[in-house]
């Protein structure tokens, strides 16, 4: 039976976007049903005149059967305390930046457990299923919208073993995603 296809997509934007090799392969070869979702973590790099909404960070899983409408489950992601994955994350730090980092909320694991558990029953049964998980942060500006490039990264870490893979770094919000302009990705606080 094919593995369910993972695909993250950083600040839940489907532009498109340079995504290193390596984790493109390490994304190809996962199987999400198999992430314990104990050990999945999200991080941003952003400017640091930005940050954050509030319940901003999200996780989103989504299955498709032929011929049905799509089942999508959201899971608003916890932060952390950065000083907890600082050793993972050193290299990424940059001076004018501020990391953040997000698990899942451990009251959402029994319902994100419950999706997939549903998910693997329908592949059991032999249904073939689409799917795509996506984590991202939804940021807005403090004080005044700066000139220039505006550069975000976002991380994922799918296994405690194997660390952060970058998704997309240094990505410029000033870039159209999706037909929606800058104001409507980064509003103010």
């Amino acid at each position: 039976m094919k593995k369910m296809t993972l695909l993250i997509s950083a600040l839940l934007l489907s532009a498109c976007t340079a995504i290193p090799v390596k984790t493109l392969y390490k994304l190809a070869t996962t199987d999400p049903m198999s992430v314990d979702p104990k050990v999945i973590r999200t991080a941003a790099r952003m400017p640091d005149w930005i940050e954050p909404r509030v319940n901003g960070a999200k996780l989103e899983i989504t299955a498709q059967t032929e011929g049905a409408e799509p089942s999508k489950e959201t899971f608003i992601l916890q932060a952390m305390p950065l000083a907890l994955e600082q050793s993972s994350l050193e290299l990424e730090a940059k001076p004018g930046f501020n990391l953040y980092v997000y698990r899942v909320n451990p009251a959402d694991i029994p319902r994100l457990e419950a999706f997939r558990d549903s998910i693997k029953a329908k592949k059991a049964a032999g249904v073939k299923i689409k799917g795509s998980m996506g984590a991202g942060v939804d940021a807005c500006y403090k004080g005044e919208l700066r000139e220039g490039e505006i550069l975000v990264s976002n991380y994922l870490r799918l296994e405690a073993e194997s660390g952060y893979l970058p998704v997309v770094v240094d990505y410029n919000l000033r870039q159209a995603v999706d037909g929606k302009n800058l104001a409507e990705l980064l509003p103010p606080c």
